[in-house]
């Protein structure tokens, strides 16, 4: 039987990228601007617990030079400036609604703050982080109003496979949760991207491939795969610190991503491969202050052992 080719991505990588899809379909370079509006979570504000996920950090992800205490369209400005000043090239940009919980709010309330998210005519997209429990038909009724005003995914966390996984990290929702969400999202025509974490304590890597059978059956539009890092100021610091917790070595984690990626739907554009912590937060592993050093290593691997997005499932 002859070999089945491998399927063409850009950029002579072995697995579909966002970042180039984006520049085609905008006819240049698109940055992503993080914006925080103000939000919290319902895992910290009493409505499914109090202390946030426990691989997370108290600023609910907030990107360094964000500065909250601004109006969205004032971060926004800020945020498009320092990309003009440091000479990136880009002269599109995404309007990226990055920390904490970003539809944890009235609808009416929402529509204003994401308006304020289009208020540059160079903002040709938005990206709206929340969880799977945070989207009544309300709200969903506002993202699929914005998602015609604009180039529109929402960011939502499946994490892991497993619901003890879930319960474990103080994520306060369920696999079903995520999938009911993702199908909801669906029925509107609304892009999502899903966030799985590799390495959470207790999963193995079967666990891994269930939860990329998830995200191909959910319909997601794109990926975020994270390791498990542990950042100073989040929870799971203190478990890590008593010895409680193993981590993934760089060649693990990067064995982990390119099996996960074969059993990946080729549809599934990847956004991130690996997670970054604030510079002089990273306890461990030390190799993720390193992220280069990671994606070397990934792409050799691929080729080494001929794997690429998708491969499993077509042989």
């Amino acid at each position: 039987m002859a070999e089945k080719s491998m399927i063409k991505f850009s950029d002579g990588k072995r697995f579909s990228v966002l970042g180039p899809s984006l520049n085609r379909l905008f006819g240049g370079k698109v940055r992503r601007i993080a914006l925080d509006a103000g939000f919290t979570c319902p895992v910290r504000d009493g409505s499914r617990g109090t202390l946030g996920c426990r691989y997370c950090d108290a600023l609910g992800t907030r990107a360094r030079y964000v500065q909250p205490e601004c109006s969205v369209r004032e971060q926004l400005a800020l945020g498009i400036a320092g990309c003009v000043e440091r000479n990136l090239e880009a002269q599109r940009f995404i309007a990226y609604f990055q920390a904490y919980t970003n539809t944890y709010a009235p609808a009416e309330q929402l529509r204003s703050i994401y308006a304020e998210g289009l208020s540059d005519s160079r903002v040709v997209g938005m990206a709206i982080a929340t969880r799977p429990d945070c989207l009544p038909d309300d709200v969903l009724d506002v993202l699929a109003e914005f998602s015609q005003r604009t180039f529109l995914w929402v960011e939502m966390g499946l994490q892991s496979s497993r619901n003890e996984t879930l319960h474990a990290m103080g994520r306060g929702h369920s696999v079903e949760e995520f999938q009911m969400a993702a199908e909801r999202l669906r029925q509107r025509g609304i892009r999502f991207c899903s966030h799985v974490i590799l390495g959470l304590p207790g999963d193995t890597p079967e666990d891994f491939w269930a939860a990329a059978r998830i995200l191909n059956e959910s319909g997601a539009w794109g990926a975020k795969i994270h390791n498990l890092y542990i950042d100073r100021d989040a929870p799971l610091a203190r478990e890590w610190e008593t010895g409680s917790i193993s981590l993934m070595t760089l060649e693990e984690y990067a064995e982990s991503v390119a099996e996960f990626l074969a059993r990946l739907s080729p549809d599934i554009l990847i956004h991130r491969l690996a997670g970054e912590a604030p510079r002089g937060r990273l306890l461990a592993p030390k190799w993720a202050g390193h992220k280069r050093a990671f994606l070397r290593r990934l792409d050799q691997l691929l080729k080494e052992r001929d794997l690429y997005q998708g491969k499993f499932l077509t042989e």
